[in-house]
């Protein structure tokens, strides 16, 4: 294997031990801030022309 990929298979999986680690109260934050995050995008595109 790749050892750039084997590289970046091995940090998202030490991510995911991460993530499993928190709190869920940290995790809903994570998700509000993200769900917050995610509104804000979509605010900033622009609106397609109706015809």
């Amino acid at each position: 294997m790749n050892p750039d990929l084997q590289h970046i298979i091995q940090a998202k999986e030490a991510e995911r031990r991460r993530l499993r680690a928190l709190p869920w109260l940290e995790k809903l934050e994570m998700l509000d801030r993200l769900r917050e995050r995610h509104l804000s995008l979509q605010r900033m595109q622009p609106r397609p022309v109706s015809r």
